[in-house]
């Protein structure tokens, strides 16, 4: 049954540890320019989170100040030092009275997506099965925040039993999984090791990594066979890079990459460009939605431009892989001819985009100083390891 529009949901956020292991502050600590806990609460309310309480316990002073320069209500849980769950009853009890539901976040968990927190608040509003918890999960595992509904709040105040809320949870029969392409939802930070691989990660999120990239296609439902092509020509754009950088060119190796293993991730679909190119600003990827936005027709400008591109290298290897094989451009077109009537607007649109890709060849093999075919069909140094 679909929850009624305009559920009030509710943040809480955990930051009342001692962080023993890490050393400092974590809700403190900075993610880029921003502090881990301001980073949790500008994406909660960029997704319609309506009020957000931290709980604080260990470093009340200095969580307290920040949350307040935030806007965030606070409470204090005077039992911090009994474990986490003390800290997740003192946050229940502080809920408003028209929260419908609640995110239930530790503040060692920063960099969960806007997204994300909007896929999840979407299912819950849904309302399919009536959860009680939806969590996301990434790869098939469970990750944070859960989103608990506000009938699950006298049971959490009730229980006794083992494991704290993780007990109580895994005890819960109405519950929902949200498939999301974020691999932050299982990234904490304990230790100080922690928290220099979630830096690692900040820098470079809005780029998705293989593994993200494999979980858009999952949620997307894009084909088998879609996916093996767009690997054929990942792998080509690399050997292309691969001779670029021998000869002084920079090229941004993981955007070009993501954006050639995600290029058709809407083929089948009218448009599949453009409905590719949305489907992954909303998931917080714009500069991956502009090159698949240009896949299949570029701007004539940029060819014109001496300098190679990534949105370039990723429309020439698209042209010169035919289904799973990389062929020739001149093979492409004599395919093109046919395929399509001597004559006809189809056949008119495939030879100039063969046109534009031939430009985009001749001004590779100007630059690395070798023919594309040596580029593409010898071993490259990044795919060998070599």
């Amino acid at each position: 049954m679909k929850k009624p529009d305009g559920c009030k949901i509710s943040g809480l956020i955990l930051a009342a540890g001692l962080a023993e292991r890490m050393g400092e502050c974590k809700a403190l600590l900075p993610m880029s320019r921003d502090s881990a806990l301001e980073v949790i609460v500008t994406r909660m309310r960029a997704s319609g989170v309506s009020s957000i309480t931290v709980v604080t316990g260990g470093h009340e002073e200095t969580v307290r100040l920040e949350a307040l320069r935030l806007n965030c209500d606070t409470v204090f849980n005077p039992a911090y030092r009994s474990g986490m769950y003390s800290s997740v009853l003192t946050g229940v009890k502080a809920l408003k009275d028209e929260t419908d539901a609640f995110f239930l976040m530790p503040v060692d968990v920063p960099l969960v997506k806007r997204s994300t927190y909007r896929s999840i608040i979407d299912a819950f509003n849904e309302g399919y099965g009536a959860p009680e918890v939806v969590y996301p999960t990434f790869a098939g595992e469970r990750g944070h925040p859960p989103l608990i509904g506000r009938e699950m709040t006298n049971r959490i105040l009730a229980w006794n039993g083992p494991g704290g809320l993780g007990g109580l949870l895994a005890d819960c029969t109405k519950s929902l999984d949200v498939p999301t392409a974020d691999r932050a939802v299982l990234l904490d930070m304990d230790t100080q090791d922690d928290y220099r691989t979630l830096l690692r990660y900040c820098i470079g999120e809005k780029i998705p990594d293989d593994g993200e990239c494999a979980e858009l296609l999952s949620i997307a439902g894009t084909p088998k066979k879609v996916i093996r092509h767009m690997r054929v020509v990942a792998d080509c754009a690399d050997r292309l890079a691969d001779a670029l950088e021998t000869s002084g060119v920079k090229i941004d190796r993981k955007l070009l990459r993501s954006a050639c293993l995600l290029h058709d991730i809407a083929k089948g679909w009218k448009d599949h460009e453009a409905r590719g190119a949305r489907l992954l600003r909303e998931r917080g990827y714009p500069k991956i939605a502009d090159l698949v936005a240009s896949h299949k027709d570029l701007p004539g400008k940029m060819v014109k431009d001496p300098l190679v591109s990534e949105a370039e290298l990723l429309y020439l290897s698209d042209k010169i892989t035919d289904g799973e094989v990389v062929s020739t451009l001149k093979n492409r077109m004599l395919r093109m001819e046919t395929r399509f009537a001597p004559g006809s607007d189809a056949l008119a649109a495939a030879a100039r985009r063969i046109k534009q890709a031939s430009d985009i060849q001749k001004k590779v093999e100007k630059i690395s100083g070798r023919p594309l075919a040596g580029i593409v069909f010898e071993p490259s140094p990044s795919l060998t390891g070599a």
